[in-house]
């Protein structure tokens, strides 16, 4: 027996409910898939934007959060004097620097120089200034200033005794690192202050040859970019400089320590016997113009420039005492730092008689062994004028003993011989009225007034050195003249230029400004004055040997 079912054919079950929400869907799903798209799209624009247009902002956001940059100052290269004995040079030292924002929490840095800083952490601050400030031999309140300072790089000293140094690292505190850094450093002391002079914290020229020779002996700063640790240390490697620093040249001066330091001695000697408000000397090799010492007083030690109670401390910190006191030692120093021999102007006096002479026998207006009336020491060479006097009463004299005895009447009547443009123009080969060439930092060019500008007097005082300034350098300069064979040297202060390796750059050589007189008249001068020292008003600058 069988049986058979007999069935109907099924609808299908609709997967998604109702014909009514797979009608929606199907409208809906373009705008569902536009969107997702879109967002796709927006995603996709936006890492374009940040791994290309912002990647540098967002790198220099990073790098400022996990690294430092701290500036690599060259070591300055060396002053030595022309024996090659050190007179100026660079010794390694350590300076002390805080990254400010380890104590600002909420510091972000934001686009370009903008940077958000929030509230600082004063408890943590005042904890690290409180163990720094002894050290460092300042109040807590300075040091915490200099802690909070909104900046990423602020010194806290610079310069540190290698015992400060031990005492810090010691502390181990966050925050707060060292700088490798060059202190200048002065072997002799206050030898040559004034010529070589000094530089500041920042190691920048600020006096003498310093000063002037400052762009060659600083050299090129390099840059290092210093990444942080785990624990937020800095690690400070070689490999690490963005930019290698170059060492400065070194120079070798003319001059000659020992000679500079006889000289310095002699002028203390005449300073302890006469009381001058001053005095200086200056050698000079009349060959090749090459200042063998240059010397002047008071002077100081470029070791020490400020007294230590008054470093690393502001004007407002000190009491009215303590001000005082400072004002009188910035004049004193004010007072020292000045280089008479190149700064200074004066009326010469009676070695311009030297020169006067020297022209008058070279334009043949006298002559060796000529008589002059020097009237007893009183000539009215005009009743109208104040009469030319001498020291003493001189009757008849020769051109030799004029000098010898130093007669401004004998000089006036030689230099009043001249014409006066022929006189003006021979004062300017010997180089009064303009710098010497010297290339040093205040020097001054004296004062020379032309021809027509000259009064009745003029010509008659400027024969015996008064109514013109100059130089000691200059008159030294044009003293050389006759000793040299009439020729004007352009003065030396720096022979060679080396490199930071030892290689020449540059060599100044002796230069000739000029042939001022014939060699016959600056040989006969020569002889001549050798009498000022033997039969005249100097004898007591006779050496003992002869």
């Amino acid at each position: 027996m069988s049986l058979r079912f007999a069935t109907e054919p099924r609808t299908p079950r609709r997967l998604l409910g109702r014909q009514g929400a797979q009608d929606l869907l199907s409208r809906r799903m373009p705008w569902i898939m536009g969107s997702m798209a879109l967002w796709a799209l927006l995603i996709f624009l936006r890492l374009i934007w940040l791994q290309g247009v912002e990647h540098k902002r967002y790198q220099a956001k990073a790098e400022q959060q996990h690294t430092l940059v701290v500036p690599i100052p060259p070591i300055r290269g060396e002053l030595r004097d022309r024996r090659g004995e050190p007179l100026a040079i660079s010794i390694k030292v350590e300076s002390l620097f805080a990254d400010p924002r380890v104590f600002y929490p909420d510091y972000k840095a934001g686009r370009g120089e903008e940077r958000q800083w929030g509230n600082p952490d004063r408890k943590a601050a005042t904890e690290v200034a409180a163990k720094l400030a002894p050290i460092l031999e300042q109040t807590k309140g300075q040091v915490l200033d200099k802690l909070l300072k909104k900046k990423t790089f602020v010194y806290l000293e610079r310069h540190l005794a290698p015992l400060k140094v031990g005492a810090i690292r010691e502390l181990d505190l966050e925050g707060i690192e060292f700088q490798p850094e060059s202190q200048r450093f002065y072997p002799r002391g206050s030898l040559a202050a004034q010529l070589i002079g000094f530089t500041n914290i920042d190691g920048l020229g600020q006096l003498g040859i310093e000063q002037t020779y400052d762009k060659q002996l600083a050299g090129l700063k390099g840059e290092l970019i210093a990444p942080r640790d785990a624990h937020g240390k800095l690690l400070i490697l070689q490999e690490n400089y963005s930019q290698m620093p170059v060492n400065g040249a070194s120079l070798q001066l003319s001059i000659d320590a020992s000679i500079q330091h006889i000289v310095e001695d002699a002028l203390e000697e005449g300073v302890r016997l006469s009381h001058p408000h001053t005095a200086y000397a200056v050698v000079v090799d009349p060959q090749t113009g090459e200042i063998l010492a240059l010397a002047g007083t008071p002077t100081f030690d470029p070791n020490h420039i400020l007294p230590k109670k008054f470093r690393n401390r502001a004007e407002s910190e000190l009491s009215a005492g303590e001000r005082e006191e400072l004002r009188r030692e910035l004049e004193r120093q004010k007072a020292a730092r000045r280089v008479h021999a190149v700064e200074d102007v004066y009326e010469p006096g009676s070695t311009m008689k030297i020169f006067t002479a020297a022209i008058a026998l070279e334009e043949r207006k006298v002559r060796l062994g000529e008589r002059i009336d020097c009237l007893a020491g009183r000539w009215l060479y005009n009743p109208k004028m104040p009469p030319i006097t001498d020291t003493h009463a001189h009757g008849v004299l020769t051109f030799e003993e004029i000098l010898w005895q130093s007669s401004n009447i004998g000089a006036a009547k030689m230099g009043t011989r001249l014409d006066p443009a022929v006189h003006y123009q021979y004062l300017r080969k010997f180089g009064f009225g303009d710098a010497t060439g010297l290339n040093f930092p205040g020097e001054s060019s004296g004062r020379l007034i032309a021809p027509d500008r000259w009064s009745l007097p003029t010509q008659y005082t400027f024969s015996y050195g008064y109514g013109l300034n100059t130089t000691p350098l200059q008159i030294l300069m044009a003293g050389s003249v006759l000793a040299n064979g009439g020729k004007l040297m352009q003065p030396i202060l720096v022979q060679r230029i080396y490199n930071d390796k030892g290689l020449l750059l540059k060599e100044f050589k002796p230069t000739v400004r000029g042939q001022v007189l014939s060699e016959e008249t600056a040989n006969l001068m020569k002889e001549t004055l050798k009498g000022v020292i033997t039969q005249g008003t100097g004898r007591r600058a006779q050496l003992d040997n002869g």
